[in-house]
Order: structure tokens, then sequence, then C-alpha cells
């Protein structure tokens, strides 16, 4: 799943944006799917948000995320004395997220001013695992129809996050009709439109997956998580293929960030898992209403 889907649609807020972003409309339903030979790979994801009350400052979101991916690591991927075929590793994981969402829109000292917040309940390995949260503050410098320039704190709860708190910042500009460059929400790209109906970017995003098991392990919690943050360049092409319906494909290259079996919660780190850099395609789905 993509890393805080929700701030990048909040940080586009002062400009039009195509209305498939996830979270910028009433309803919204995506499906995609995603490989990479590589020991976590086949990964489908599906998610559907529903914006239920909205005014001018104000809007609250309910939303649900369902992944499944296939695992597949070798026993030297681990340290001595772990075998991930024993501990409830090696197998397809399902993994959900449900939870609200809310903004708020107002000004501070005559410039405009965004606040992002998340609450979200995680199912996975059969059981409910945890809750956990994402608060943001967006100060906008800049705003008007070609330049958006915003900074502000992000903080995450019970997150498998290394830094729970830091700063953020959203850049977008608009060249031209066609042409435009955006930063935002763990995401860069050079966008080009060449119709009402295609765009092209060229840049990367912040991809993370993980699942829960137990593994049984003198060494280990009852209940485990594995995390895999990736950074991932490449190419996008997305078409609106109807009426509320887009298509999407997209392909590049994996680079791992951070690949690690935590605690549940997050606090203590066990061990790290190796993940090679390698190519990876992904195809998508959208419907917005």
């Amino acid at each position: 799943m993509m890393l805080m889907p929700g701030i990048s649609c909040i940080a586009q807020s002062a400009q039009e944006v195509p209305t498939d972003n996830y979270g910028m409309v009433k309803t919204n339903i995506r499906v995609s799917y995603d490989y990479t030979n590589a020991s976590v790979s086949d990964h489908f994801n599906a998610r559907v948000s529903y914006e239920f009350l909205k005014n001018q400052k104000f809007t609250l979101t309910a939303n649900a995320n369902y992944n499944s991916l296939q695992a597949d690591f070798s026993t030297d991927d681990l340290p001595l004395g772990y075998d991930p075929l024993q501990m409830g590793m090696n197998k397809t994981h399902l993994y959900g997220q449900f939870g609200i969402s809310a903004s708020f829109r107002s000004r501070l000292f005559g410039r405009p001013f965004m606040a992002f917040g998340t609450v979200s309940a995680d199912w996975g390995d059969k059981r409910f695992q945890r809750v956990s949260g994402i608060a943001m503050g967006l100060f906008m410098l800049r705003a008007n129809r070609n330049t958006q320039f915003g900074i502000g704190p992000l903080v995450m709860i019970n997150s498998t996050s290394k830094v729970p708190a830091f700063i953020v910042f959203m850049y977008r500009h608009r060249f031209n009709d066609a042409l435009a460059i955006n930063l935002y929400g763990g995401m860069f790209g050079l966008d080009y439109t060449p119709t009402k109906s295609d765009l092209i970017t060229v840049g990367g995003d912040i991809d993370v997956r993980s699942f829960y098991f137990q593994p049984d392990h003198i060494d280990l919690p009852k209940r485990c998580r594995y995390t895999n943050t990736n950074f991932r360049p490449g190419v996008k092409y997305k078409r609106r293929l109807a009426t509320n319906f887009y298509g999407e494909i997209q392909g590049g290259v994996i680079l791992k960030m951070s690949s690690r079996v935590t605690g549940v919660s997050g606090t203590k780190r066990y061990f790290d898992i190796p993940m090679p850099t390698r190519p990876f395609l992904q195809i998508a789905f959208n419907y917005a209403l």
C-alpha cells in the first residue's frame, strides 16, 4: 500500500487535481496488483473510501484497505536460529485496515492552513492487531493557481516507523497546462498531461507493505509484524477509460529503505531482513464518484 495516501490529497487541495485521487471524492474504489521477483511478491490491494461529512472547513471519511501478499524468505535471509517456514512467515498473508480520516481547512496568519488526522485498526493473521494513527498540519507559505508550497509537522502514533515525528513539506508548480512538478506525502513526480484523459508521471514514491505472524520462538514475542519500506522510482501512465473510471500502469525499480521484524507496536526491532534491488510492475483500476 502507498504510504499515507490521504496526506497527498490534503497537500493538493489548493489546486485542481484529477478526480481519481484517493480521498478527494465522495466515493472512491481502487484495486491494484503488483509483482516483483523477490521474497515478498504478488501484492493485491483493494481499498474504498466514503466521505460521509463535508462542509467548507471540515470533512470526515471512512475507509477500508485490504491486502494480500506472498512471502517466501529463505533461511539464509534470517539470522542464525530463525526458520521462516517454522515461524509462519512463508505463506500468503492477508492484512486489512479500517479507519476514519478527518481534514480541516482554515487560515493562519492570513495564509491557508490544513490539518489532517487518521485513526486505523489493523487486522491480520486471523485477529485484530493494533490501533495506529497519523496527525499532520500543513501551513501554506505560497498558494496561487500555479504554485503551492507548504510545510508542517507529522506525528505517527503506535507506528513501526523508526522516526515517529518529523517535518513534511509539499510543493507543486504548474509550468503550463501540460507540465507540472509535484513533491508531497512521500512522493515526487514530473507530470505531463498530453490530453485531458492521459497523464504520464516520471518520479518515485514510498511504498510500505507489512504482515502479522505468530513466530512461536523463544526469542520473539507471541505476535510479530514484518514491515518492508521501499523507494520506487519509475514511470506511471494513467488514463480515463470511461466516466468516473480510470486505468493505471506503473513500472520501475524497488530500492529498499528498511526491511525488519518488530513487535506489533514496533517499539522494538528484533532483526533486519535483506531485500535486493529489483524491478516491479503494477496495474490498477480506479472508480471515483
